[in-house]
């Protein structure tokens, strides 16, 4: 994937694809659900919300 199309994804310029989704949350290490859903403080559990 070019680096121009990553770029227009991330500002909003073009919607990306399914697929594209599965490899950013590979990368990322997370799940295509975790990586379209809300942001979550890091010091947040991302299932039930408490902190530490």
């Amino acid at each position: 994937m070019a680096v121009a199309s990553l770029k227009g994804i991330a500002y909003g310029r073009d919607s990306g694809s399914p697929g594209t989704a599965q490899r950013a949350a590979k990368a990322a290490g997370v799940t295509v659900e975790q990586l379209l859903g809300g942001l979550v403080a890091a010091d947040r559990c991302p299932n039930g919300g408490r902190s530490g």
